[in-house]
């Protein structure tokens, strides 16, 4: 017999962006000769994953001039099958977000490979880059670096507000550059319906 009563998919949302919300500064990362160890907080497993190892150089071979994005998929093995709560046993994946001094950023974490509607919700403002801009657009100063960056955080996986997280900026700076690059037909902002 269980003691536990199902949720809905919003409690449920509701629930991990709350607990997301408590953790979100925890994100930590050992930095050694050729690889770095970073120790990130899943809102799904409701745990800080420690097994996670990147290459410096796939690092810096990425990043370019903005920030690297490295997608961890696992399930976790402890969940507890008795919680209906607890959907830790399916495929998720957490999007770690590094910068160029090797140190996270944020997190993302979502079921499956790739972020779901059911994810975002309804009214978010989810920024998209329309056209793909190479590295060198910041050397020849069509960019700034923090718009690069910008850019970067614009995958459609992350809302207006995850952007100015992730940037570490206040999220006025972030809608007005936004409104830069829309201006520019870098970027588009789309609202979750």
């Amino acid at each position: 017999m269980s003691f536990y009563v199902d949720i809905s998919d919003e409690e449920y949302r509701k629930l991990r962006e709350k607990k997301r919300q408590v953790m979100k500064n925890f994100n930590i990362c050992k930095k050694y000769f050729k690889s770095i160890k970073p120790y990130v907080y899943c809102d799904i497993c409701d745990t800080v994953l420690e097994d996670i190892e990147i290459d410096k150089e796939d690092i810096r071979n990425g990043l370019q001039t903005g920030l690297y994005i490295y997608k961890y998929t696992h399930t976790n093995p402890d969940h507890d099958p008795d919680d209906p709560e607890d959907l830790s046993h399916k495929e998720h994946t957490a999007q770690i977000y590094i910068d160029a001094n090797y140190d996270v950023r944020g997190v993302r974490c979502f079921f499956g490979t790739e972020l779901s509607t059911k994810e975002i919700s309804e009214g978010a403002k989810i920024p998209i880059v329309v056209k793909e801009i190479p590295p060198m657009s910041v050397h020849l100063g069509m960019l700034s670096p923090a718009e690069y960056k910008l850019l970067q955080t614009c995958d459609g996986n992350n809302t207006l507000s995850d952007v100015a997280e992730i940037m570490e900026e206040p999220i006025e700076n972030v809608e007005n550059m936004i409104k830069k690059l829309r201006d520019k037909g870098l970027v588009n902002l789309i609202l979750r319906a």
